[in-house]
């Protein structure tokens, strides 16, 4: 019998194996992660853009706010003396320090200002009620007794300025009546205290005497008022009167309080001023 042949094994081409798949086995984010990252900070990059701008505009509306108040508050306070009419019937005396001011017959009503020649509130007292003043004294309605302090005097360029104005205008009421003109302190003292010619209070420059001499001069003041201005006569006087006045307006001032200027006394007490129409009232 023929033999029958044996099955061949091991030889022949082998089937290829299966490859498994590469994994990338590093921390992935999830898809659509980085694109969501870099939107947030877009979006955050965007907020705070629009908050520094808020915050920008935010201040300077308040400063706005702030210098609009300011103006407007000064404004308000601010009273400046500009063209004030001319006093043409007033006359003026002086005795111990203290300016009588009067104008024809017998006035009914006398009052007391109170008045450094420096100060700023001085000057808006002047300048909302100086008109009004000098009507009722030339219409024979009023008589003012001026008392001028020196307080102030430190807060001037030349730390004297309150007392050496004060004594100008002693020498300007002690002027004879036959050689005084009719108005010339009310008008004097107007032009002192008016914007451009009333030195800044705490200003960085006051007037000489000189200057106040020259001031005098050019409203009718005679040489001997101008000699007394430029050479200083008056000044131990005027010291002398803010002294005394210091004293009769604490007296004047409700206990308690402290004095100030301006201030208006009416027999033996300080007025309250703050009505606008406390004046008026009064001559009525």
């Amino acid at each position: 019998m023929a033999q029958g042949k044996k099955a061949q094994t091991g030889s022949g081409p082998k089937p290829a194996r299966e490859r498994k798949p590469v994994v990338d086995r590093r921390i992935q984010p999830p898809p659509g992660t980085r694109q969501s990252v870099a939107a947030a900070r877009q979006t955050n990059a965007a907020s705070n853009r629009v908050q520094l701008r808020i915050g920008i505009v935010a201040v300077v509306l308040i400063a706005a706010v702030v210098v609009i108040g300011l103006v407007m508050n000064k404004q308000q306070n601010a009273a400046p003396v500009t063209d004030h009419p001319t006093s043409t019937a007033s006359t003026a005396t002086v005795d111990a320090g203290i300016v009588t001011v009067t104008g024809p017959g017998a006035p009914k009503l006398t009052l007391d200002f109170y008045e450094d020649g420096i100060c700023p509130a001085c000057q808006d007292f002047e300048g909302q009620y100086g008109q009004q003043v000098m009507k009722a004294v030339d219409e024979g309605k009023l008589t003012v007794r001026y008392h001028f302090m020196n307080f102030l005097d430190a807060e001037s360029a030349s730390k004297t300025y309150s007392t050496r104005v004060a004594a100008a205008f002693e020498c300007v009421a002690a002027i004879p009546a036959a050689e005084q003109p009719k108005g010339l302190f009310l008008n004097f003292h107007t032009r002192m205290f008016t914007s451009g010619t009333k030195p800044a209070e705490n200003g960085s420059a006051d007037l000489s005497n000189s200057d106040i001499a020259a001031i005098a001069t050019k409203l009718g003041a005679p040489a001997s008022a101008s000699s007394c201005i430029s050479s200083g006569a008056n000044v131990d006087q005027a010291k002398k009167t803010a002294d005394q006045a210091k004293v009769t307006l604490q007296a004047a001032t409700p206990s308690g309080q402290e004095i100030a200027t301006p201030a208006v006394v009416k027999d033996g007490a300080v007025l309250n001023l703050n009505s606008t129409k406390w004046l008026t009232d009064l001559l009525t």
